[in-house]
């Protein structure tokens, strides 16, 4: 049984050991979900993404955190296009890959930048969908849940569910982002009722979003999947423009200082799609011993076999 090869990089940073740390598993060829969810669960990173090639340019992905597979999520696709660069693409300055999910599939364009040192890396997360705008007294409900008050809330707007791939309920604040802090056990249940999967804090002020898992346990350093639909909410208010990239940070409380840009795109006044990027290091890479690679093996055939 070969070895099984992971890399760690850095991703929304151009600055090693910042940023929000992934590891990418290239081969992931045959691993059941069952196997994935242990090795991301070994790695301990926020999330973890299994690649499968298809083509030339195009592989299957699998995102895992260490609680749940994920439909969709930004630093690890972002991740992956520049690790599949460095492998695949050697002295190439520009490359496109398509990734496959389980739902749709994402483009993404990576530049080599800093004499390889670096990567930029953009996707195209196409236009973001509008769902829910809280009442007052969700609103109310909601900030209490995440230990906020109504003076921090952004005067004149409320709470929105927002998704370009992976529904967020937003919470627009003009001040003590930092304070949020979830303190129910049952969020995932309500904020799934009202048709997101994650909250996600966005001070508008500081441009500074912040998300977590639904239990408050963990806090993400650079999430993309928030960029995305946070910039479509910054300019459907007006605070950013159309067709221009402005940053939004993430991580400074986590002492990962992150870096995370966007473009909504718009034709006609018409949304037409939004560009998340940011860079990309390498940090390291490893083989996961033969012994252990027999052993992931057999675990996913014990897996499959029918019950």
């Amino acid at each position: 049984m070969k070895a099984i090869p992971y890399y760690h990089v850095d991703v929304f940073t151009d600055v090693p050991l910042s940023g929000n740390g992934l590891t990418v598993f290239t081969e992931a060829d045959g691993l059941s979900n069952a196997t994935m969810l242990k090795l991301t669960q070994e790695m301990r990173q926020f999330e973890s993404i299994f690649l499968q090639k298809v083509d030339h340019n195009s592989v299957r992905a699998n995102i895992f955190t260490c609680e749940e597979e994920l439909d969709f999520a930004g630093h690890p696709i972002l991740g992956a296009a520049a690790t599949l660069h460095d492998l695949l693409r050697i002295g190439q300055k520009h490359s496109e890959w398509l990734f496959i999910l389980n739902e749709r599939s994402v483009t993404v364009t990576v530049t080599v930048v800093r004499h390889a040192q670096s990567y930029h890396v953009s996707m195209n997360q196409g236009a973001a969908e509008f769902g829910k705008i809280l009442d007052k007294e969700e609103t109310a409900w909601l900030l209490e849940s995440v230990s906020l008050t109504e003076e921090d809330l952004f005067p004149g707007l409320k709470p929105a569910v927002v998704s370009t791939g992976l529904p967020y309920l937003i919470i627009p604040l003009q001040k003590n982002g930092f304070d949020a802090k979830i303190r129910i056990t049952d969020l995932g249940e309500k904020v799934s009722a009202l048709g997101a999967h994650f909250t996600g804090i966005l001070e508008i002020p500081s441009s500074r979003i912040r998300s977590f898992d639904n239990l408050g346990q963990v806090e993400d350093i650079a999430t993309g999947s928030l960029a995305g639909p946070a910039g479509a909410y910054l300019v459907k208010h007006g605070f950013q423009k159309a067709n221009a990239q402005f940053q939004i940070n993430q991580g400074e409380n986590l002492g990962r200082p992150s870096q995370l840009f966007v473009e909504v795109s718009e034709i006609d006044n018409k949304p037409a799609g939004i560009q998340v990027s940011g860079h990309v290091v390498k940090i390291s890479q490893s083989l996961f011993d033969p012994v252990l690679s027999a052993y992931l093996t057999e675990l996913t055939i014990e897996k499959a076999l029918p019950k």
